[in-house]
């Protein structure tokens, strides 16, 4: 039965590939995207009757009124199957820290802000369809790093900022987030959150690089997965039999097997304590469960 799916990040990478992957099946994709024209030609070789399952959705997740009119979009075209988090930013080439238009760090608004805020904007689609499912996307790359922790005193504060120490800590707050949310909605929703290794880079995104960067990040781009690959994990997250059928957890490895949390984010405190911070931050939304 065709599905109606959302994905973030959806012209370029693997967003691009798992709307390919899941319009080529048949379901119904909403591509959301910052950048409509670059979505558009993104999707522009597929034959027409591919191209016209798919629907290109201006989102910015770092700002919140572009997060509300998207939802308000998607919400009133009816109910929505799922839901997948796989826009971020993580350009190595920036090195001060960047505020949204709400004053927030660019990447924790991005990275995390912007993808809990816009699945509580959805909530009400998710709540109208049969077998709703959400995946929220962290990295294999956490496991290098067990001292991390949420930086509560301090979340947009630059002093402590470099790219890839932002990039970790939101992802830390998404899988922190995904096993919240599954607590609280039980089984009304399907919550996975997954633990993507290193995907290849698009060409065009590799040549945007720093020389120096380019050069350093060649050998890790060869051995890295594919992103075909991954959008195939993310179909299955969507597609396949509930999670407690497969017998797995929250927080998946690719192959859907359940691996362990980071350290931080087995502490119930902190998970609550970042729960009610982010409520803070996006407005105290309104969940669709009553999560709040």
């Amino acid at each position: 039965m065709p599905r109606r799916i959302a994905v973030t990040g959806a012209n370029a990478g693997i967003g691009l590939r798992s709307a390919v992957l899941l319009s080529s099946q048949g379901h119904r994709v909403l591509a959301l995207c910052r950048d409509l024209g670059r979505a558009r030609r993104a999707f522009a070789e597929l034959p027409e009757e591919q191209r016209a399952r798919i629907e290109s959705v201006e989102l910015d997740l770092a700002s919140s009124a572009s997060i509300h009119r998207a939802a308000a979009q998607i919400v009133d075209a009816g109910p929505l199957d799922a839901l997948i988090n796989n826009a971020a930013v993580f350009d190595q080439a920036v090195r001060t820290a960047r505020s949204s238009a709400e004053g927030h760090e660019l990447f924790w608004a991005t990275n995390h802000l912007g993808p809990v805020e816009l699945t509580a904007r959805l909530s009400p689609a998710l709540a109208a369809a049969s077998e709703p499912r959400v995946v929220f996307v962290a990295s294999k790359g956490l496991v290098t790093m067990p001292r991390l922790a949420i930086r509560f005193d301090e979340l947009d504060n630059p002093s402590w900022f470099t790219p890839t120490r932002a990039y970790y800590h939101a992802k830390l707050a998404q899988v922190m987030t995904a096993v919240t949310l599954a607590e609280r909605v039980g089984d009304r929703v399907e919550v996975s959150c997954l633990r993507v290794p290193a995907v290849r880079l698009d060409p065009a995104r590799l040549a945007a690089q720093p020389r120096l960067l380019r050069a350093l990040y060649a050998p890790k781009n060869r051995l890295a997965a594919a992103p075909e690959q991954i959008a195939r994990v993310y179909a299955r997250l969507v597609l396949d039999a509930p999670r407690h059928a497969r017998g797995a957890g929250v927080y998946v490895d690719e192959r859907l097997k359940q691996v362990p949390l980071p350290r931080f984010a087995r502490d119930p405190a902190h998970r609550e304590r970042l729960w009610d911070v982010t409520q803070a931050a996006m407005g105290d939304p309104t969940w669709a469960w009553g999560v709040s």
